[in-house]
């Protein structure tokens, strides 16, 4: 039996996971994701599929964000409609994101389409202004028309997917409870474990019988971090023939808890002392919820002073609705909390925004105050607006807690870039702007090193991967972390190419 993998995303980048597992006839793709960060890489989001996707014959997904499940409605829209298999939390989560992201991708469309629409009148008005400067006779500018506006620069964009498409596929979509054993279809079985990343992320363990043979893959997806607040830590398994892992932080590590909490402690205290404002951009899923986790518990310990914090996100706020609905994910310190009656899911005073009013009139509330908006890496979304606001204000702090991928606003700026363009317009950079890695919701390297040195440790009552594709990567972080593997586990790293097929033997 021959089992292949194609690797059709997240190879050399960190985004647009999705990995298509061949084996004879059956076909099983696992993770749909986007594209995300340059406009490079946005566009590739628009190349077809790289297979039929009518020969497919299940989904499976690890986790609701977007660089993991994003492309799901076009796959749907493409075709596909088979299973879609996810734990129960990744089902409910990705139905807010998705219909979040048609909406863009809606609104989008319609912007390119207006901006095309210009362009073309614009050619047209000046070849007209030509032809009569140069009293060219009518017969002959019809033609000219045509070459200013030849075929392309007139035609329409359709969405990438709309909410129509997103109706679709949550209605194919079958949750799960981590540790269940889920038939994909005929000789192929998955098992969904506790990812620790976000709520209902899960490490996906394939394995494909063909008779007496079988063979077990295991897709990390995105690991958590130990010890994070709210969820567990990742599952460690010890058996597979391949593993596919995440290497987004391969090449550094996070900030100890205890070092981060205190340079919070620190930027929130500037931000009360300058009569400021604190500016998080956060992701909807995942990241707000651990800063309101983290806020709330250091007022209860009287380490801040109670600023007013406004949640200027509303996917973040039907997100933590979910996130109330499955305590069944979070870790026994958690648990406890909510036991007591005290939800760790709500700072005092909290103020969610749902009007685009509301966000705009945030600029004129009484300082200090906070506000975590998305999107996490400033290439969209609310916190734009509130980056021209506060960016060239020395009061205010540009507080960024999550990674930042290459080509970004929220990269550039981390980086030490000056000016920021916003709406065509430069910005100036003249906030205080602050890094704090242990929030991250990615294992750095040494946790991911970690976990992958679990397998074997078992004994020899199953397979010991010789083999670990490395993926979900910059190419610098992907390097690092092959060597680490090289040198420090008993197994060949791999790092494939995009597109690039790799049967197991």
């Amino acid at each position: 039996m021959t089992v292949s993998i194609q690797f059709l995303g997240a190879a050399g980048c960190v985004t647009g996971s999705q990995f298509l597992v061949t084996a004879g006839d059956r076909r099983v793709l696992v993770d749909c994701g986007m594209f995300q960060g340059s406009p490079e890489e946005v566009a590739r989001n628009r190349i077809p599929f790289a297979f039929n996707v009518r020969s497919l014959d299940a989904l499976l997904l690890t986790h609701a964000h977007l660089d993991h499940c994003g492309r799901t409605p076009a796959l749907v829209r493409a075709g596909f409609g088979g299973p879609i298999h996810a734990t129960r939390a990744t089902v409910d989560l990705s139905e807010i994101v998705l219909l979040d992201s048609a909406k863009l991708q809606v609104e989008f469309a319609e912007r390119w389409n207006r901006r095309r629409a210009r362009r073309a009148e614009q050619a047209a008005a000046e070849v007209e202004s030509e032809a009569v400067a140069e009293e060219v006779d009518d017969e002959s500018l019809p033609q000219r028309l045509r070459s200013a506006t030849p075929e392309g620069r007139t035609e329409t964009r359709e969405p990438l997917y709309d909410e129509h498409d997103v109706r679709r596929a949550v209605e194919q979509m079958h949750g799960c409870d981590y540790g269940d054993e889920v038939e994909i279809t005929e000789g192929i079985t998955a098992v969904f474990h506790d990812a620790g990343h976000i709520l209902g992320s899960a490490i996906i363990e394939l394995r494909v019988t063909d008779g007496d043979t079988s063979r077990t893959i295991v897709f990390s997806g995105d690991l958590g971090r130990n010890e994070s607040p709210i969820l567990r830590d990742p599952t460690p398994l010890t058996h597979a023939d391949a593993v596919v892992v995440e290497s987004t932080y391969g090449n550094r590590e996070h900030a100890p808890h205890d070092e981060a909490i205190e340079a919070l402690v620190q930027a929130i205290g500037e931000v009360a002392a300058d009569d400021g404002v604190m500016l998080v951009p956060a992701f909807a899923i995942g990241r707000t919820q651990e800063v309101i986790w983290v806020l709330d518990d250091l007022v209860r310990d009287g380490r801040i002073p109670r600023l007013p914090l406004y949640l200027d996100s509303p996917m973040a706020s039907k997100a933590t609705e979910v996130y109330v609905q499955h305590p069944e994910t979070y870790d026994e310190e958690t648990g406890e909390l909510l036991r007591r009656g005290d939800s760790p899911l709500k700072y005092p005073g909290q103020q969610f925004t749902d009007s685009v009013q509301e966000s705009k009139a945030i600029r004129h509330a009484n300082r200090p105050f906070m506000v975590v908006a998305s999107s996490g890496m400033l290439t969209g979304g609310r916190v734009m607006h509130h980056l021209k606001d506060f960016l060239p204000d020395p009061r205010s702090t540009l507080l960024f807690i999550g990674y930042q991928g290459e080509g970004t606003l929220g990269r550039h700026i981390q980086d030490g870039g000056r000016t920021a363009k916003i709406d065509g317009q430069e910005i100036e950079v003249r906030c205080r702007v602050r890094v704090i890695s242990g929030f991250s919701a990615h294992a750095d390297q040494h946790e991911l090193e970690a976990w992958l040195a679990h397998f074997g440790r078992a004994g020899d009552d199953g397979p010991t991967p010789k083999r670990a594709f490395i993926v979900h990567g910059d190419p610098e972080a992907a390097d690092a972390f092959a060597e680490r593997i090289r040198s420090g586990l008993g197994m060949e790293p791999y790092i494939p190419r995009h597109r690039e097929t790799v049967a197991l033997e």
